[in-house]
């Protein structure tokens, strides 16, 4: 045998047509694609959620300070008035659009205690500072009744401050 007979038939084992590696990799390509593109969707979605995140921070936080003001200064006086409460109440009103309803549930449980809490001192004092006309045991309930709303509005400082601490994204690490 020479070495022509042996490179013709080596030429001739291989197929005639190249076509069939080219399908084969132009059918890989279009599946790889489609993945890629997946992938680099799913990285786009999630920088834009963490952009989004990013650009309502300060407004989420201002959010945070207004209920934190609010209960410091009931913690300082121990009462608020009806102007303070619809002022916080004002203050806060785009809660619903930058929080879920947690915080809009928060905080409207905190301004309708604290209406409650100005009806009963409205009961126990006049607006001059005079007491008012409840007597004797009818009295006292009224008087327990607003330093519990009191206590709670207080302890309402360190749960704000875990519940927006979730919301907002900040680690809160409770102090034992």
């Amino acid at each position: 045998m020479s070495t022509d007979n042996i490179v013709h038939i080596a030429v001739d084992s291989f197929p005639l047509s190249d076509g069939t590696w080219i399908d084969i990799l132009s059918a890989l390509l279009v599946p790889l694609i489609a993945i890629l593109s997946a992938y680099i969707a799913y990285q786009q979605y999630r920088i834009n959620l963490q952009r989004l995140r990013h650009e309502t921070y300060e407004r989420r936080l201002s959010i945070y300070r207004c209920v934190q003001v609010y209960l410091s200064e009931i913690l300082k006086n121990s009462e608020t008035t009806e102007t303070k409460a619809l002022k916080f109440y004002s203050d806060v009103a785009e809660v619903g659009f930058l929080f879920d309803n947690s915080i809009q549930n928060k905080i409207d449980e905190i301004y309708k205690k604290s209406i409650k809490m100005i009806s009963l001192s409205k009961k126990l004092y006049h607006e001059d500072g005079s007491v008012g006309l409840p007597i004797g045991d009818e009295r006292d309930n009224i008087a327990k009744e607003e330093d519990e709303l009191l206590a709670w509005h207080i302890e309402q400082l360190t749960e704000i401050r875990a519940l927006f601490g979730k919301k907002l994204g900040v680690c809160y690490i409770k102090e034992e």
